[in-house]
């Protein structure tokens, strides 16, 4: 424990923040944690991550910002004896917080940093899926939500499933997903040379989405909605920037249906800015969402956003006022809404325009940072004022050293 980490005025000091995640790997979850590491530092933060399963892309822009990763190379399955590990690990490195992300990083990191006796746990839940479908996971998620201080929830309709689902309800809170605005907003791209190297014509309407290629994105929707849309504008093409499991299923309908060289799959970008100031509407068919990046990242570009009418996403987007949403599944209504678009630009551009204010007014990345550090000495405060001891905690017998990274 850093025994300065709070000071008798009740001021943050150097607060080490451990984030428990399953890996780095491309997604909305892991660029979230990523943006953790970058503001907690702003905040006076030492920052490190532990990987259960693996390193993942991501790891070296952490790296690139001095936080520390660590991977514990997890198995598939259920590994008790993964806790151990993860106590050398934690003790180890004498974090002041623990914060995990998703189910089973609390699990693991929860149950080993409470029995170091880690002053403050935090968890953040980035989906509402499992909790709503999994027997399972509703029982493990009751466990789990033991170790937490303060369950997260990124909106009120995943908060809702989480205390359904048997978490004490006085430990769920609600903290917004948060981007960084600037990285979106500052830089002008060469839309045109961009659109040249896919051969897509400079006035060809451009639909397009950002997201990992699997089955509950359903982008399988999107396509089939576009070939819809080919129907009405011939000169109409579809860009998916993301990699997955799905790509050569995707690609294979997008030939079998016959609009395969109108459909552009550009794989897994580092920075999807450029892509996303090529389109001129964004889509997103999901048919289950949390609070995704993707659109916040897209309305902060000004684009119309059409997307499920799932998850967190109508506390994202008003209806008819800062993007359009239709049923899951519903491939004509999602083509309708498109076509409707693509016909009007004036209401392209209100969308747009209404949806930036929104993304820039309540979804910062730099809110979102300070409202967990505020919680984390919320409960560091209350727990030092009923006689917690904040000193020594982490001295112990198992004290292994901390594998390195390996990129």
């Amino acid at each position: 424990m850093n025994t300065s980490a709070l000071h008798s005025n009740g001021q943050a000091s150097h607060l080490h923040v451990v984030h428990v995640v399953l890996s780095l790997d491309v997604g909305g979850l892991e660029r979230n944690v990523v943006n953790q590491v970058r503001e907690g530092q702003k905040l006076g933060q030492r920052v490190s991550v532990v990987c259960l399963e693996r390193l993942g892309t991501l790891a070296e822009q952490v790296r690139a910002l001095g936080g520390k990763v660590v991977s514990l190379d997890k198995r598939a399955g259920l590994r008790p004896g993964l806790v151990l590990r993860m106590r050398r690990v934690l003790a180890a490195l004498r974090p002041d917080v623990v914060h995990t992300h998703q189910l089973a990083t609390l699990l693991y990191g929860g149950m080993a940093a409470r029995t170091l006796g880690v002053p403050v746990v935090l968890h953040t839940e980035h989906g509402r899926e499992p909790y709503a479908t999994r027997r399972k996971t509703r029982i493990l998620g009751r466990l789990a939500g033991c170790f937490a201080d303060r369950f997260y929830c990124l909106t009120q309709d995943m908060a809702s499933a989480v205390r359904a689902a048997g978490v004490a309800g006085d430990r769920v809170r609600l903290i917004q997903n948060g981007i960084d605005i600037s990285k979106f907003t500052e830089t002008v791209y060469d839309t045109a040379a961009l659109r040249q190297s896919l051969s897509i014509p400079l006035d060809a309407p451009l639909i397009g989405t950002v997201g990992r290629l699997s089955e509950v994105k359903r982008q399988d929707v999107l396509i089939c909605a576009f070939a819809r849309v080919r129907d009405r504008y011939p000169d109409a093409r579809l860009i998916l920037v993301g990699d997955g499991p799905l790509l050569e299923e995707l690609r294979a309908l997008a030939n079998g249906i016959g609009i395969g060289d109108a459909v552009h799959f550009v794989g897994y970008q580092p920075h999807s800015a450029p892509y996303l100031q090529a389109m001129d509407i964004f889509a997103l068919t999901s048919r289950s969402e949390g609070m995704p990046q993707a659109v916040l990242e897209a309305s902060v570009m000004g684009l119309p956003v059409v997307a499920s009418r799932v998850g967190g996403l109508p506390e994202v987007i008003n209806d008819g006022v800062t993007g359009i949403l239709f049923e899951p599944g519903d491939d004509q209504g999602i083509a309708t809404a498109l076509c409707d678009l693509i016909a009007d630009p004036q209401r392209r551009r209100e969308l747009g325009a209404a949806a930036k204010a929104r993304v820039q007014a309540n979804f910062s990345v730099t809110r979102m940072a300070g409202e967990y550090q505020r919680d984390a000495l919320e409960v560091f405060r209350a727990k030092a004022s009923s006689g917690w001891s904040l000193s020594g905690w982490c001295r112990v017998a198992c004290g292994a050293p901390v594998m390195e990274d390996r990129l």
